[in-house]
């Protein structure tokens, strides 16, 4: 995982945008943007701190790919995105989906409002169509959903 997609996702954990990572980390304007859209290639250690600070996380989690997402998958999401619904809807994946998300917050005893639930709900449902559209990745979910409650 290349380290856009770990400062975006973790940014979707967080719901937090661009704009409000750059300000958080006091990065100039477009600083973030421009590594999510691969122009800046070799981020600054100074760049990379910040926004790990302001993510909550580590350098070293930026930089790295966590044991959950080291599958290579499928498809891509542009992929998933793009395809017919109809080749989804009678899977039931996306109603157990939501019983695993809420199975996570009961079982780790963790509030989360309705916007980062949802959040939760359509992450896991987009990384599962993408590795394997008739089950849940539980893994994926514990591991996505550990980020939003750190």
């Amino acid at each position: 995982m290349k380290i856009d997609q770990q400062i975006d996702i973790r940014m979707k954990a967080r719901h937090m945008s661009i704009v409000e990572l750059e300000s958080k980390a006091g990065l100039k304007t477009h600083a973030v943007r421009n590594i999510l859209r691969g122009k800046s290639k070799s981020p600054s250690a100074v760049n990379l701190q910040a926004i790990a600070d302001a993510l909550g996380c580590t350098v070293k989690d930026l930089l790295t790919t966590p044991e959950v997402l080291e599958d290579s998958l499928p498809m891509s999401l542009e992929e998933v995105l793009q395809a017919k619904y109809s080749k989804y809807d009678k899977l039931g994946l996306f109603p157990e989906v939501i019983k695993a998300v809420d199975g996570i917050i009961q079982k780790k005893n963790k509030g989360l409002t309705i916007e980062q639930f949802l959040t939760c709900v359509k992450e896991v449902y987009l990384h599962s169509l993408q590795k394997d559209p008739t089950k849940v990745d539980q893994n994926f979910a514990e591991w996505f959903m550990g980020l939003m409650t750190e």
